[in-house]
C-alpha cells in the first residue's frame, strides 16, 4: 500500500509549483549545506525554479527514467543532487539504491509529503507522518493479510460477474479505461466500506474525479480553479464518509456488523499504539488515500493489459489457453475460487510485464531523518529523496532488450532482486499486492472468456494523471463470445 500510496504524491509535486516559488523567500538551515563537498554530483538548476519544470514535464510525460538515465550518464553517479519545488533533492536510482532505501526506511528515511497533501488530506498534518504511515499500514496489513486475500475471490469474482453483465454485455463498443475504473472503484468501495448501493458509488466516483482533475493544477483555493474544486470534492467526500462511520458505529453498538468486516470497521474499534481511538477527519482521510491506492494503478494496468492483449494476437492466445485451461478445470463449478488464481501463471507474468513495459509507479518520496552517508557522499538531515522505480525497470543493466515485451522474463527466479519492484520490496511489500493481484486476474479471466476487443484508435495518446491513461479512455469494438459460458 506504501508504494502505491506515495505514487500519487507525484500527482502533488505538479499542483504544488506555487508553494516551491514562494518558499524560496524562506532559507532554512539546510540550504548552507547546499555546497558541501560531501553532496552528491548535480546541479540545482535555474535560480527560483531550479529544476522544477524539466522533472514536472518527465513526470507528466511518463519519461522520469529517461530523465534520470540522461542525468546519471551526465554525472556518473546513480545518485545526484537537484532542486525541485524550491527543496534541496537527492534522486535515487539502481537496484542498490532500491535496496538501500527499503532497508532503511524508517530508519534513516521517513515519507515525505508536499504542502497541497496537507490541504486536501488535512490529517495527515496533525501526527508524525511516520506514526500516521504506520497507522495506515497497520490496518491496510491486518485486511490484507495473505491468510485472508482467497476469502475475498468470491467476493471480487461476483462483482466481476455483475459489472461485466450490467456494464458490457450487448455493447458493440465501450471506453475500456472509465468501466475498469467504475469496476475497481465499486471493488474499492465494497471492500473498506461495504458499499454496494450503486447510486452511492455514482456519487462518490464524481465526488472523487472531481478531486483527482485538480491535483495537477497549482493549488490556489480560488474559486472557478481546479484546486478549488479538488477541495471541495474532498469535502464532500468526507461528509458522506462521517455519515458512514455515524451509521456503522451504531450497526457495532446493536451488533448488526462485524468488527472485521470491512477496513472501516477494523479503524473505527481498533486502538491506537497511544491506547486511544482514530478520530473521524483520520478514519475519513485514510479511507480517501486507501481508495486512491485500491483502484487507481488496478484501472491502469487492467486498462494497458488489454491494450497489449489487442496489440499482441500471439500473446492473447497464450492468455486465452490458460483461462480455458483453467475453466475445463473448474466445471462444474463456475465460481473462481483461490486455487484457480494460483493457476494464472502465464497471465500474471504477462501482466507483470504490462507493469515493467508501462510503468505504472514512476517512484515515491523520502526525507532524510539524519545525515545519511552514501557511496562516499552524504545526504543532509532534512532534504528531500526521490527514488525513481522505472530507471531499473527499463534499464539494459537489468533488464536484457528492455524495450522488448517479453511475459518470459518472470519464469524460474524472474528478475534480480531490487530491480522490478512495482509492489516495493522486503520489509515494506505492499500489503495490498495480493489484492492488486486478484482484482486484476479476475478481470482478465472474465474478459478473455467473453470477448475479443478490437481498439478503434490504435495510435491513442497516453496522458500521465495519478497512473498513465489512454487519452480518449480506450475505445473498442466488441465481439461477444458464444463458443463457452
Amino acid at each position: 500500500m506504501e508504494l502505491i500510496f506515495f505514487s500519487l504524491i507525484s500527482l502533488f509535486l505538479a499542483s504544488s509549483i506555487y508553494f516551491g516559488i514562494c518558499s524560496l523567500a524562506y532559507k532554512t538551515k539546510e540550504n548552507v549545506t547546499r555546497t558541501s563537498p560531501a553532496l552528491p554530483p548535480g546541479s540545482f538548476g535555474w535560480p527560483i525554479i531550479g529544476e522544477t519544470l524539466q522533472f514536472l514535464a518527465a513526470l507528466q510525460e511518463g519519461a522520469v527514467e529517461k530523465s534520470v538515465s540522461k542525468r546519471t550518464s551526465k554525472y556518473s553517479s546513480k545518485v545526484f543532487k537537484t532542486e525541485i519545488l524550491g527543496q534541496n533533492f537527492i534522486i535515487f536510482s539502481g537496484a542498490a539504491a532500491n535496496r538501500f532505501i527499503f532497508s532503511n526506511d524508517g530508519k534513516l528515511f521517513i515519507r515525505w509529503r508536499p504542502p497541497s497533501v496537507q490541504k486536501l488530506i488535512p490529517s495527515t498534518a496533525l501526527v508524525p507522518i511516520e506514526h500516521d504511515d504506520a497507522k495506515a499500514r497497520k490496518f491496510i496489513s491486518s485486511f490484507f493479510k495473505f491468510s485472508e486475500v482467497h476469502k475475498f475471490v468470491a467476493s471480487i469474482d461476483s462483482i466481476s460477474r455483475t459489472h461485466f453483465k450490467n456494464y458490457w454485455q450487448g455493447k458493440d463498443q465501450v471506453k475500456v479505461h472509465p468501466l475498469v475504473q467504475l469496476h475497481t472503484f465499486t471493488l474499492a468501495c465494497h471492500l473498506f466500506m461495504s458499499i454496494d448501493d450503486m447510486e452511492k458509488l455514482s456519487k462518490f466516483l464524481c465526488h472523487f474525479n472531481n478531486l483527482t482533475n485538480g491535483i495537477l493544477s497549482l493549488h490556489l483555493n480560488i474559486p472557478g480553479t481546479p484546486f478549488y474544486h479538488a477541495i471541495k470534492a474532498a469535502e464532500a467526500l468526507r461528509e458522506e464518509i462521517y455519515m458512514i462511520i455515524k451509521e456503522r458505529r451504531e450497526a457495532l453498538a446493536n451488533n448488526l456488523a462485524s468488527p472485521t468486516q470491512d477496513v472501516l470497521s477494523q479503524m473505527i474499534v481498533s486502538p491506537c499504539g497511544d491506547g486511544g481511538f482514530m478520530t473521524e477527519l483520520e478514519i475519513a482521510d485514510k479511507i480517501l488515500a486507501f481508495l486512491f491506492g485500491g483502484h487507481d494503478t488496478a484501472t491502469a494496468t487492467i486498462t494497458f493489459s488489454m491494450k497489449y492483449l489487442a496489440e499482441m494476437p500471439h500473446v492473447y492466445n497464450e492468455v486465452v489457453r490458460e483461462q480455458r485451461e483453467i475453466i475445463s478445470l473448474m466445471k462444474p463449478r463456475e465460481v473462481l475460487c483461490w486455487d484457480d488464481i494460483q493457476k494464472m501463471k502465464y497471465t500474471w507474468n504477462f501482466v507483470s510485464e504490462v507493469m515493467r513495459h508501462r510503468t505504472i509507479v514512476q517512484g515515491a518520496f523520502r526525507e532524510a531523518k539524519t545525515d545519511i552517508p552514501y557511496e562516499g557522499y552524504v545526504i543532509p538531515k532534512g532534504w528531500k529523496i526521490y527514488w525513481s522505480v522505472s530507471s531499473t525497470q527499463k534499464n539494459s543493466e537489468y533488464f536484457s532488450e528492455p524495450e522488448r515485451f517479453n511475459p518470459k522474463r518472470y519464469e524460474g527466479n524472474g528478475p534480480s532482486p531490487y530491480t522490478y519492484v512495482p509492489f516495493g520490496a522486503g520489509p515494506l511489500m505492499c500489503p495490498g499486492k495480493q489484492y492488486a493481484r486478484v482484482t486484476v486476474l479476475v478481470f482478465l479471466h472474465y474478459v478473455v472468456k467473453m470477448f475479443k476487443w478490437e481498439p478503434i484508435l490504435p495510435n491513442e495518446k497516453i496522458k500521465i494523471e495519478s497512473a498513465p491513461v489512454p487519452a480518449k479512455g480506450f475505445p473498442v469494438w466488441l465481439s461477444p463470445l458464444h463458443n463457452y459460458k
